[in-house]
């Protein structure tokens, strides 16, 4: 019988930045071990969730630190030693840092999207990029109105009603939220100052690097007029954010009245989700989402 072999699994990015030209940047690595031009990208550790693989390898070899975005695929193949591969690859926003050189990659390359391919020295890596989509870096802009996750009962807590936690059971919904949303390439995490509502967003902000922002446009007894307000000012990207059941109940009944359809029956239970569709900067969709089922 012949032996079976283990799958490998790893992690990498494909690291785009804006250039002058109105289009973006492709970050390659050169690495002199094997004389070839490629993606960053390297081995799932133990336990690792390979998102958080992608994430440290792109940072171990390029020293540059990015916003992991939405999942873009696989690139699979058998190593020298005829093992199967499996390289998950991320989208990836550049934020900061500068690369310096070692082991692994002594050089790097921003090239223009259109020429990525032409450098690349494997085939699956180059079919891989010519598999995806134009203007793979851009998502369609959505917003995620996610009310707070299970906090028990306001009349049995003693303390600050801004300070009451997530219950156990909220802490799992939080997770089902962070795996539901971390791959989905987040722009900004925003949140309500009140602690459940930062909790029910912290495992998402720690799957994705996205620092949460607390908004008082989010808090308890908010003007909708204000959550309206900065409802447009996240239109252009991919927000989530965590709120309240009075918050959220008055800036869809605000939306309503200036012509967003809602053909679904109106909720906001606890780590229930409304996603927001935008088109052109307008709110052109809701689309009510369900706690999720623990």
């Amino acid at each position: 019988m012949g032996t079976i072999t283990s799958e490998i699994r790893a992690g990498g990015g494909l690291i785009w930045r804006p250039n002058k030209k109105g289009t973006v940047d492709v970050l390659l690595v050169h690495r002199p071990g094997y004389r070839d031009w490629t993606f960053p990208k390297g081995k799932q550790d133990d336990g690792e969730a390979i998102r958080m693989t992608a994430r440290r390898e792109v940072a171990e070899e390029t020293n540059l630190y990015c916003r992991l975005g939405k999942l873009l695929g696989t690139i699979e193949y058998l190593t020298g030693g005829g093992s199967p591969k499996v390289v998950y690859m991320w989208e990836m926003a550049y934020s900061h840092g500068s690369f310096r050189p070692n082991s692994e990659v002594d050089k790097v390359q921003w090239v223009p999207a259109n020429k990525v391919a032409d450098l690349l020295t494997y085939d699956r890596d180059r079919e891989f990029y010519q598999s995806l989509k134009q203007m793979w870096w851009v998502g369609k802009p959505w917003m995620q109105l996610i009310r707070h996750a299970e906090a028990g009962h306001r009349r049995t807590w003693t303390g600050d009603d801004r300070t009451r936690p997530l219950s156990a059971l909220g802490r799992q919904q939080a997770m089902v939220l962070r795996e539901r949303y971390a791959d989905k390439g987040l722009d900004r995490i925003v949140s309500s100052p009140f602690v459940r509502c930062v909790q029910t967003v912290e495992p998402l902000s720690a799957a994705t690097g996205i620092e949460i922002e607390k908004h008082p446009a989010l808090a308890e007894g908010a003007d909708p007029t204000a959550t309206a307000e900065l409802l447009q000012e996240l239109s252009t990207g991919r927000s989530a954010l965590s709120s309240h059941g009075d918050v959220i109940t008055g800036v869809m009944d605000y939306l309503a009245r200036r012509g967003l359809p809602l053909s679904e029956p109106f909720d906001t239970k606890k780590g229930s989700v409304w996603k927001l569709s935008v088109v052109h900067g307008e709110i052109t969709k809701a689309r009510y989402l369900p706690p999720p089922a623990i």
